[in-house]
Protein backbone atom coordinates (compact mmCIF):
# COMPACT_ATOMS: atom_id res chain seq x y z
CA UNK A 1 0.00 0.00 0.00
CA UNK A 2 1.29 3.44 -0.86
CA UNK A 3 1.88 6.23 1.64
CA UNK A 4 -0.86 8.84 1.56
CA UNK A 5 -0.63 12.44 2.66
CA UNK A 6 -4.32 13.19 3.06
CA UNK A 7 -7.19 11.74 5.06
CA UNK A 8 -10.12 9.87 3.51
CA UNK A 9 -13.46 11.48 2.73
CA UNK A 10 -14.23 15.18 2.55
CA UNK A 11 -11.88 17.57 4.29
CA UNK A 12 -11.90 21.29 4.97
CA UNK A 13 -8.61 23.00 5.60
CA UNK A 14 -7.90 25.88 7.86
CA UNK A 15 -8.15 29.15 5.98
CA UNK A 16 -5.04 29.96 3.95
CA UNK A 17 -3.83 33.58 4.16
CA UNK A 18 -2.01 35.11 1.18
CA UNK A 19 -1.08 38.52 -0.18
CA UNK A 20 -2.97 39.59 -3.31
CA UNK A 21 -1.29 38.34 -6.48
CA UNK A 22 1.09 36.00 -4.62
CA UNK A 23 1.05 32.19 -4.95
CA UNK A 24 0.07 29.88 -2.09
CA UNK A 25 0.11 26.06 -2.02
CA UNK A 26 -3.42 24.92 -1.19
CA UNK A 27 -2.84 21.19 -1.27
CA UNK A 28 -0.05 18.73 -1.96
CA UNK A 29 -0.06 14.96 -2.07
CA UNK A 30 2.02 12.01 -3.10
CA UNK A 31 1.88 8.23 -3.12
CA UNK A 32 5.18 7.15 -1.55
CA UNK A 33 6.89 3.78 -1.21
CA UNK A 34 8.93 2.98 1.94
CA UNK A 35 12.13 3.68 -0.08
CA UNK A 36 10.77 7.19 -0.86
CA UNK A 37 10.14 6.51 -4.55
CA UNK A 38 6.76 7.23 -6.13
CA UNK A 39 4.15 4.50 -5.68
CA UNK A 40 2.21 5.77 -8.69
CA UNK A 41 0.75 9.11 -9.67
CA UNK A 42 -1.70 11.15 -7.60
CA UNK A 43 -4.08 13.14 -9.81
CA UNK A 44 -5.59 16.45 -8.65
CA UNK A 45 -8.68 17.94 -10.26
CA UNK A 46 -10.28 21.31 -9.52
CA UNK A 47 -14.00 20.72 -8.88
CA UNK A 48 -14.91 24.32 -8.07
CA UNK A 49 -12.77 27.11 -9.51
CA UNK A 50 -12.08 30.19 -7.40
CA UNK A 51 -14.11 33.31 -8.22
CA UNK A 52 -11.20 35.72 -7.79
CA UNK A 53 -8.11 33.88 -8.94
CA UNK A 54 -6.63 30.86 -10.65
CA UNK A 55 -5.48 27.41 -9.51
CA UNK A 56 -2.58 25.64 -11.21
CA UNK A 57 -1.94 21.92 -10.77
CA UNK A 58 1.76 21.06 -11.03
CA UNK A 59 4.08 18.12 -10.44
CA UNK A 60 6.55 19.03 -7.73
CA UNK A 61 8.80 17.43 -5.17
CA UNK A 62 7.96 18.19 -1.55
CA UNK A 63 8.80 17.11 1.98
CA UNK A 64 6.16 14.75 3.40
CA UNK A 65 5.08 14.69 7.05
CA UNK A 66 4.62 11.02 7.90
CA UNK A 67 4.25 10.30 11.65
CA UNK A 68 7.33 8.82 13.38
CA UNK A 69 5.73 5.37 13.70
CA UNK A 70 5.17 5.15 9.90
CA UNK A 71 7.85 3.21 8.00
CA UNK A 72 7.90 6.10 5.49
CA UNK A 73 8.87 8.68 8.14
CA UNK A 74 12.48 8.48 6.89
CA UNK A 75 11.16 10.16 3.72
CA UNK A 76 10.31 13.30 5.73
CA UNK A 77 13.95 14.41 5.38
CA UNK A 78 13.95 14.39 1.57
CA UNK A 79 11.86 15.56 -1.33
CA UNK A 80 9.47 12.97 -2.71
CA UNK A 81 7.56 13.10 -6.01
CA UNK A 82 4.12 14.62 -5.75
CA UNK A 83 1.57 17.07 -7.04
CA UNK A 84 0.51 20.51 -5.80
CA UNK A 85 -2.48 22.81 -6.26
CA UNK A 86 -1.28 26.44 -6.24
CA UNK A 87 -3.61 29.46 -6.02
CA UNK A 88 -2.93 33.03 -7.19
CA UNK A 89 -5.57 35.75 -6.79
CA UNK A 90 -6.41 38.39 -9.36
CA UNK A 91 -4.10 41.37 -8.95
CA UNK A 92 -5.47 43.84 -6.45
CA UNK A 93 -8.23 41.56 -5.16
CA UNK A 94 -8.70 41.35 -1.39
CA UNK A 95 -11.31 39.27 0.41
CA UNK A 96 -12.37 35.63 0.64
CA UNK A 97 -12.12 33.01 -2.09
CA UNK A 98 -12.61 29.24 -2.12
CA UNK A 99 -11.50 26.24 -4.17
CA UNK A 100 -12.71 22.63 -4.12
CA UNK A 101 -10.19 20.00 -5.24
CA UNK A 102 -10.38 16.22 -5.64
CA UNK A 103 -7.33 13.98 -5.30
CA UNK A 104 -7.21 10.47 -6.78
CA UNK A 105 -4.59 7.92 -5.68
CA UNK A 106 -3.21 5.05 -7.79
CA UNK A 107 -5.21 2.42 -5.83
CA UNK A 108 -8.49 4.25 -6.55
CA UNK A 109 -8.94 6.15 -3.31
CA UNK A 110 -10.31 9.70 -3.62
CA UNK A 111 -10.48 12.74 -1.35
CA UNK A 112 -12.45 15.96 -1.83
CA UNK A 113 -10.81 18.99 -0.25
CA UNK A 114 -12.29 22.46 0.32
CA UNK A 115 -9.75 25.28 0.61
CA UNK A 116 -10.97 28.65 1.96
CA UNK A 117 -8.55 31.47 1.12
CA UNK A 118 -8.24 34.94 2.69
CA UNK A 119 -6.56 37.29 0.22
CA UNK A 120 -5.01 40.38 1.82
Amino acid sequence: MSGLLASPGAAQAATKFVLSGRPVILYQAGATNPDCTAAGEVVLRVIQEPEHGKVTIRRAGFYPTFPDHNVRSACNRRRVPGVQAVYVSQRGYTGMDMVVIEAFWPAGRAVRFTAPIRVM
